[in-house]
């Protein structure tokens, strides 16, 4: 690593599962390269990541106007974190991945968190044959719904994924664990404003089962963000606790025929 703050790496447990993770790493033909890193079981349920992405040697986090954290999917399969970097042009990239052990209590109160560096890489890409558009413009953080059950206890049902397949029309359920209300889902997709697509996502909540139905009127990639909060969840001052991001899908929306833009 460019740099590896070992002590935290230490008292977290991480490490990399993939032998070739070196500090400096070249693309492939299509700008992407991955980072995993690995957890023990007892750190995956309190244990959350952020990332940085940045132009080498410079202070540079947009692309076209565009912030580089649309150009890295962060997601959660098991033990394992992994950053999955679509450079937007030739050159070079540095990724820093921060970390912090967080209760679902502290994450649910919306208090600032301290994220501090565990480790940070070059990604280098010396030819794009590519053109990779940004993710669509979601909440920061990692996509998929480990998110929703680490913290909220929300269990998916129907897509156990951060990336789905789908057809103009979509459902995904989930089932709770312990009191939840007022949910809510937001669509994104690049070149369409947000409130165009504000009547395109709806859901219901019968008993511990809550689900979320959209209709897309278009092909294309979109992202789906969703907002809850606890049934009795008041601060200190007596107020009730603000929705809180959830979790967060990547929706590839189809007609005919399955396609690919980031993944």
């Amino acid at each position: 690593m460019l740099e590896l703050n070992n002590s935290l790496c230490f008292r977290y447990g991480l490490y990399f599962p993939d032998e070739e993770t070196k500090a400096v790493l070249n693309t492939d033909s299509t700008g992407a390269a991955t980072v995993r890193i690995s957890m023990p079981s007892r750190m995956s349920s309190s244990l959350i990541f952020h990332y940085n992405l940045k132009f080498y040697d410079t202070d540079v986090d947009t692309y076209e106007a565009v912030s580089l954290k649309r150009f890295v999917m962060q997601s959660v399969v098991g033990n394992v974190v992994a950053f999955r970097v679509h450079a937007p042009s030739s050159g070079s990239l540095l990724l820093d991945i921060f970390a912090n052990a967080v209760t679902p209590r502290e994450y649910l109160t919306g208090e600032p968190m301290k994220f501090k560096s565990v480790c940070k890489f070059k990604i280098v890409c010396e030819d794009l044959q590519t053109v990779m558009v940004p993710l669509p413009d979601c909440a920061s953080g990692e996509w998929g719904p480990m998110k929703a059950t680490r913290l909220f206890g929300l269990v998916p049902i129907t897509h156990e994924d951060a990336l789905i397949f789908s057809p103009r029309e979509l459902e995904i359920q989930f089932r709770m664990s312990r009191p939840l209300t007022d949910f809510m889902a937001t669509l994104h997709k690049n070149g369409v404003e947000e409130k165009r697509l504000s009547k395109n996502a709806t859901q219901s909540v019968e008993g511990d089962l809550v689900t979320f139905y959209l209709k897309f009127t278009e092909d294309g990639q979109y992202g789906m963000d969703i907002y809850t909060r606890e049934m009795n969840g008041e601060l200190e001052n007596g107020d009730k606790h603000l929705l809180t991001h959830c979790c967060k899908y990547l929706i590839n929306v189809y007609s005919n025929k399955p396609f690919q833009e980031f993944h």
